[in-house]
């Protein structure tokens, strides 16, 4: 079945962020972009559809004629959205969010895509493309699903990637470390990939880790989907707290489907 980059849209200004990103996702492997409005009664379905076709139809004349689908779904916005991905086969959700104003709303979100990476954006594109992804990594074993994505980003970006973790203290948990940035090591030298490893101080981690993506002009960053939370939140410095709103995040769940990137054991 055809892959399929899925966009939640609510024609506001983070969801034409979320198209353009969708975009710099699809455009090399030529992937349709399906844009979908869920409409709360089937009244006004209609007309939501005509106005969404109309987005639709300007977003790809600007873009190279990409295949750009509109569907408007009627029902609750957290299951119809997942049930969509889903039956297209959608390989990314891009989102665009509003923040920590609805930070629960899109946690309430993506926790549903147990196969669907989802990216979440509230500014611009910068620069085009995702060259410089940075990927805090801990202690968790789980935490490695995210490499498979990362495998995906810098294949088509040609991207240089960026390995953070804490300075544990304890011995437990840096052993488990240790262990998980071997394997990062073992899958980024196996596929050529440009890689560099940072640790940072474990105390005020969240502002640690955003005072380096400021140094190295990171252009996404990827956290698990149940850290992603308790990250942003602890974000205090102003200029991170604006850095955060820039830089792209995608969410892996635990249960991203490694079977479509020709997956390994881990």
């Amino acid at each position: 079945m055809e892959r399929n980059i899925l966009v939640p849209y609510e024609f506001s200004n983070e969801s034409n962020y979320a198209l353009d990103h969708a975009y710099e996702l699809a455009k090399t492997s030529n992937y349709p972009i399906h844009m979908l409005y869920v409409a709360s009664n089937h009244d006004d379905a209609d007309e939501w559809l005509i106005e969404l076709e109309k987005v639709a139809k300007k977003f790809s004349e600007e873009h190279n004629n990409h295949k750009t689908v509109a569907t408007v779904r009627v029902g609750n916005l957290f299951t119809t959205i997942n049930d969509y991905g889903i039956e297209i086969n959608a390989y990314f959700a891009v989102m665009g969010t509003h923040g920590l104003q609805t930070i629960d709303k899109a946690m309430k979100l993506i926790k549903k895509f147990d196969r669907i990476p989802a990216i979440l954006v509230q500014k611009p594109l910068n620069y085009g493309e995702y060259d410089k992804i940075c990927v805090p990594i801990d202690s968790d074993k789980k935490s490695r699903a995210k490499f498979l994505w990362v495998k995906y980003l810098s294949n088509i970006f040609e991207s240089k990637v960026y390995v953070v973790h804490p300075d544990f203290k304890n011995s437990i948990r840096r052993k488990n470390l240790n262990s998980n940035l071997n394997f990062a090591g073992t899958i980024f030298e196996r596929e050529n990939t440009d890689f560099e490893i940072k640790e940072l101080p474990e105390e005020n981690y969240a502002d640690n880790l955003y005072d380096y993506m400021s140094e190295i002009e990171a252009d996404i960053v990827l956290f698990m989907t149940d850290k992603y939370k308790t990250i942003i939140t602890n974000v205090q410095r102003p200029r991170n707290i604006e850095l955060s709103k820039k830089i792209p995040i995608m969410c892996v769940n635990i249960r991203t489907d490694i079977q479509k990137l020709g997956g390994f054991s881990y």
